[in-house]
């Protein structure tokens, strides 16, 4: 009996059990970003410690560090979630089921609006402000938003069977298009200045800068 009962706690089954432990919380993670995202408005990407970030979170630092592994890691997945809040990602890979012009209005427009975002306007100045005695922070921020963004373009301008670029021709073009994209507003904003954002103007200027990309794509299969 006490043999049968050694063994049945050795099993394989509950030494997975033990080796996998509990599964990380998806809901935490996003408390995580949520919390991290506003002390990284407030008070810099310097002034923010992982501490902090626990504190805030109301979970312990361990927990913190199971779902990123340093604040480097934390800081970036604070830009990818929020591109991902406005699906630039999920349009970017719809090559199969729309058309080029329809994919592009997709992003162009999501763009727009993350741009219009008054917490990403506020993260600029932030990443404008420290990026002075810190490069790091900035690149970290260009990987994970601006370049990140231009990459998934770029990659949909080289699969799609409407454009099908060469890879140099094609990450040059989502360079202007994202230039494009950003227009004055963009400048208006980053100053604190008005400009017009309503959403039928909005929608018309995405349409134009998706139409001028078009026409500039058309110059490279020439």
């Amino acid at each position: 009996m006490t043999m049968l009962t050694t063994s049945a706690k050795n099993s394989p089954s509950q030494s997975r059990l033990k080796i996998i432990g509990r599964p990380k919380s998806s809901q935490k993670r996003k408390q995580i970003l949520h919390h991290a995202g506003e002390l990284f408005l407030q008070q810099g990407y310097d002034r923010t410690s992982m501490d902090a970030v626990a504190k805030q979170s109301c979970v312990s630092k361990q927990t913190v560090y199971s779902h990123f592994k340093n604040k480097d890691v934390l800081y970036t997945a604070v830009i990818e979630s929020k591109c991902e809040e406005y699906r630039i990602e999920k349009a970017a890979v719809c090559i199969d089921s729309n058309s080029l012009d329809e994919t592009l209005y997709s992003i162009a427009f999501n763009f727009i609006q993350l741009l219009n975002d008054k917490r990403v306007i506020a993260m600029y100045s932030v990443v404008m402000g420290e990026s002075k005695n810190n490069l790091h922070l900035a690149q970290l921020f260009y990987e994970a938003g601006p370049l990140h963004s231009i990459n998934l373009v770029k990659d949909l301008l080289m699969k799609h069977p409407e454009c099908g670029l060469l890879e140099s021709d094609a990450r040059e073009l989502s360079t202007d298009f994202f230039n494009l994209l950003k227009g004055n507003y963009h400048m208006l904003s980053m100053l604190g200045l008005a400009y017009e954002q309503k959403p039928e103007a909005l929608e018309a200027y995405a349409h134009k800068v998706v139409k001028k990309t078009l026409k500039i794509a058309e110059l490279f299969t020439y």
